[in-house]
């Protein structure tokens, strides 16, 4: 196999290590799954904390206004008997009992608050559970398929480097060094195809001098504006 073919085969190999090398450590794994599970669990528990907070509130609330209400029929009881006759004290009595009433009403519309309070929470709780089910759900699929394809890249790392050392064994010392400058210098490619009449690197056309150096079994075509060494497929 001539040289310039040992030398575009061992670029591909090369690059294609690169982009393995890139894959792999730009697998997803789901991180972002993983932090949108994290924030339902954070969010999941400060709605079942506000749902505590509310239903305690209301059982205090219900509490309070069964003594309340208690109070106030055993009040109004008294009134209406005629026992009390005393005009300022029946005057006081009412302005305690219209205190009751407006405490009854307000502790009414806080527990009506509070029911309303419990139900949407309850409602958003279940939004979340069923939301973090899927999350935790499509991350174990994410995980699955990143462990397949990092064997399946492993394994092909493992042969594309076998193949390298191969090709590498093949080339002389001096050609290797140059193909290693070339390649760190530009870009990774240090050997461009011949694309039409035209440098795959730099887009220039190809020299007369340059298709007779093609034509050479031995010989090492270069772009003479980039420096690359060129390869023809059908030379």
């Amino acid at each position: 196999m001539r040289t310039i073919q040992l030398l575009y085969q061992l670029q591909v190999t090369e690059s294609r290590l690169v982009e393995i090398e890139r894959t792999l450590a730009n697998l997803d794994t789901g991180e972002r799954s993983e932090a949108e599970i994290r924030r339902l669990f954070a969010e999941i528990d400060s709605v079942r904390a506000d749902i505590r907070r509310a239903r305690q509130e209301l059982l205090d609330n219900e509490l309070e206004l069964n003594s309340a209400e208690a109070k106030l029929r055993q009040m109004e009881d008294r009134l209406a008997s005629g026992i009390i006759r005393n005009p300022r004290e029946v005057e006081h009595m009412q302005a305690e009992l219209e205190e009751l009433r407006r405490r009854k009403d307000h502790l009414e519309d806080r527990m009506l608050e509070l029911m309303l309070r419990i139900e949407d929470g309850e409602h958003r709780l279940k939004e979340m559970e069923e939301q973090l089910k899927e999350q935790q759900e499509t991350l174990k699929l994410l995980r699955e398929r990143a462990m397949q394809m990092k064997t399946k890249l492993e394994q092909e790392r493992e042969a594309l480097l076998k193949e390298r050392e191969r090709l590498r064994a093949m080339l002389p010392a001096e050609v290797l060094a140059r193909y290693d400058r070339l390649r760190e210098r530009l870009g990774g490619i240090a050997v461009a195809k011949i694309e039409g009449n035209l440098c795959g690197g730099c887009r220039i056309t190809v020299t007369a001098e340059v298709w007779r150096a093609l034509r050479d079994p031995d010989g090492l075509p270069t772009c003479e504006n980039c420096g690359r060494f060129l390869f023809a497929e059908t030379t």
